[in-house]
């Protein structure tokens, strides 16, 4: 589990031929000072650039800035979609040639001081918007056909699940799970979920809330007397690890590296950061942190006493009727779990030795497109958290679209994506149209992104 199985948050870079807007607000002098130090990849730059606007740990962004660079072919300015001064969105197209938008937010103007930068494949709109389906019979066929028009360029490999209430609309699986093997993805495939498995522990931690076990703003040192360093303990709370506003930092980094077959439980990592100094003050700003729910799934483990594997089975797969998810060790292989391949310079390859020893409650778990179906049914029905809490977990609760554990997306809609090389998935759960869409695909991002952002735009109008 790379850095990249975050939902990736789009760090902006460029290539040769980008065009800078003007005339400048603090938002685009952000975004055009930006491009131009990704445009070199010149990690000193980019690590200039993250020091002057506001990053007390420039690292965590400079290796996102090269990872997206490198998966896309970077980025070109397209033009202005909003702009207020501390609220920009703009739209860019990939050097591989698709597009994006994305949203920069500053805590302030003068000078600019960066508060979240977020980003998501859109449909290319220079082709013009694709014909809404009529029914769910013609969205159906539509997707199905938009699968068979994509393999000219690169062949969907992966399954997807559209449902409408209860009514099942497609349920479909493309490509190889396993290509040495000669084995076919099908819709029983479990496929890596990456950061989708933040929505797990977040429900878990909003249970143990509804039980008064867990206050969300108390902080983890109530909880968690001996945790190592007591500034992280006695500022942090449950709400800023939950929104990623705790400045608790990320797992992915040269220590990570050097340890990553050795770190085989929640302490494990624990024991490695543990020491780590808070990258800002707790609330100032959002910066997606793996740690930080990593430390979630310790409190779960340390209230609850049971481990966290253990827990999520019990008390989210089970009630939800998930049979066929897990977050077992990498190591542990078996026909049912596809291979993520991700290009090199010969081709596609196994992203098998990139992985970490298992799944955590950062991300990195493995299920199946019907099994987060029927999570989505259950988050829906109550059977795993009440309908209050639910709400303020997809309730945007920092200005970034974040909630706890849950992106807050458009009219309502909520969900969770994880991508790393070899690995996308996307569910969103759309409660006004009544939909639910899950793709899950083992390639590189934004494979799944894009199918379900291209689903989503043709769904029937209400």
């Amino acid at each position: 589990m790379l850095k990249s199985l975050l939902i990736l948050l789009f760090v902006v870079g460029g290539i040769a031929a980008w065009s800078a807007p003007a005339p400048e607000s603090p938002t685009l002098q952000v975004l055009n000072q930006w491009l131009a130090a990704v445009n070199t990849r010149d990690t000193a730059r980019m690590t200039a650039f993250w020091q002057q606007y506001g990053s007390d740990a420039p690292e965590q962004h400079v290796a996102n800035d090269e990872r997206l660079v490198n998966m896309t072919g970077g980025f070109t300015f397209v033009k202005v979609l909003k702009d207020d001064g501390l609220h920009l969105e703009v739209l860019l197209k990939e050097g591989r040639g698709s597009y994006s938008e994305l949203t920069i937010d500053l805590a302030a103007a003068n000078p600019p001081v960066v508060r979240g930068m977020f980003g998501h494949p859109v449909p290319d709109p220079v082709a013009g918007q694709p014909a809404t389906a009529a029914n769910d019979q013609e969205l159906a066929a539509l997707i199905r056909s938009h699968v068979e028009d994509s393999a000219a360029s690169e062949p969907f490999s992966g399954a997807i699940l559209v449902a409408h209430g209860d009514k099942p609309v497609l349920e479909g699986a493309w490509g190889m799970a396993n290509r040495e093997k000669g084995i076919k993805n099908t819709v029983d495939t479990q496929f890596c979920l990456g950061s989708m498995n933040k929505m797990f522990t977040a429900v878990a931690i909003l249970q143990l809330v509804q039980q008064g076990k867990l206050s969300l703003d108390k902080t983890i040192g109530a909880y968690w007397p001996d945790y190592p360093n007591r500034e992280v303990a006695n500022r942090v709370t449950v709400r800023h690890l939950l929104t990623h506003s705790g400045g608790t930092g990320d797992i992915f980094t040269p220590e990570y590296e050097a340890h990553r077959l050795e770190i085989r439980s929640l302490a494990d990592y624990v024991k490695l950061y543990g020491n780590r100094p808070l990258a800002f003050e707790p609330g100032a700003r959002t910066e997606y942190s793996n740690y930080g729910f990593i430390l979630l799934g310790r409190l779960i483990e340390i209230v609850s006493g049971e481990d966290y594997q253990a827990y999520i089975q019990e008390h989210v797969f089970a009630p939800a009727g998930m049979t066929h998810s897990d977050s077992r060790p990498t190591s542990d292989q078996f026909s049912g779990r596809a291979v993520g391949y991700t290009k090199g310079s010969d081709g596609l390859r196994p992203n098998t030795p990139d992985l970490p020893w298992s799944g955590t409650s950062a991300g990195g778990g493995y299920s199946t497109v019907g099994d987060l179906l029927l999570f989505a049914k259950a988050l829906q029905t109550g059977k795993l958290i009440d309908a209050a809490l639910l709400q303020q977990a997809v309730t945007d609760q920092t200005h970034t679209g974040y909630g706890f554990g849950f992106y807050a997306l458009k009219d309502g809609a909520y969900g969770h994506g994880g991508g790393a090389p070899g690995m996308n998935g996307e569910l969103h759960i759309l409660p006004r149209q009544g939909y639910v869409i899950v793709v899950l695909a083992n390639r590189d991002p934004f494979m799944a992104t894009q199918m379900e952002s291209f689903i989503e735009s043709i769904l029937p109008e209400a």
